[in-house]
């Protein structure tokens, strides 16, 4: 029936007939993928008829299919930019989100590898841009650090980047939670 306020997922329990739609919508969020499924997810918390349409036969068969699940912590971003500005915010949002919708968010962190004096100098510059940007849990690693925490890395690394607050999530699971959520409200 696709009615899952109805039957609860039992659709043999759904009434017949088809469902009255609104014949008009407040809000129609086109794509179903992360950004899509969060908006609808955002916007159904208020008194508004809304619209989540997808064209594949199921969420997250776009973009987001192929999105990598990495939750950044801002330290790339140009200070000033969009993304500066709500990317170290967004990673905060996370773990309420997670204990809110159950989709699994690790926070894991994250390290950029360097390997000659060059790639050193250009992770002094993300430090850099990560503090302008307000990221905390950032610092430098010497080699021995390194390689305490993460004994399968090149040898040859010399120093890393580490982001205490980057973290990693299923982007389907992410994604069926937000639109699950969504229809709920």
């Amino acid at each position: 029936c696709g009615d899952w306020q109805t039957c609860g997922g039992d659709c043999a329990k759904a009434p017949e007939g088809p469902r009255e739609e609104p014949e008009e919508w407040d809000v129609v969020v086109i794509g179903a993928g992360c950004v899509g499924s969060a908006i609808a997810r955002e916007l159904s918390r208020y008194n508004l008829k809304v619209a989540l349409l997808e064209a594949a036969d199921d969420v997250t068969q776009g973009a987001t299919k192929g999105n990598s699940g990495i939750v950044h912590a801002g330290y790339d971003d140009k200070p000033g930019s969009v993304r500066a500005e709500h990317c170290w915010k967004g990673n905060q949002m996370f773990a309420q989100l997670d204990r809110e919708l159950k989709f699994g968010y690790w926070k894991n962190g994250s390290m950029v590898l360097a390997f000659t004096g060059e790639e050193e100098r250009i992770l002094e510059t993300l430090l850099l841009r990560g503090k302008d940007n307000g990221v905390t849990g950032l610092k430098i690693l010497e080699r021995e650090e390194i390689l305490k925490m993460e004994p399968n890395v090149n040898p040859k690394v010399t120093k890393a980047l580490y982001a205490s607050e980057a973290g990693t999530v299923a982007p389907y699971e992410f994604a069926i939670a937000l639109a699950e959520n969504a229809i709920d409200n």
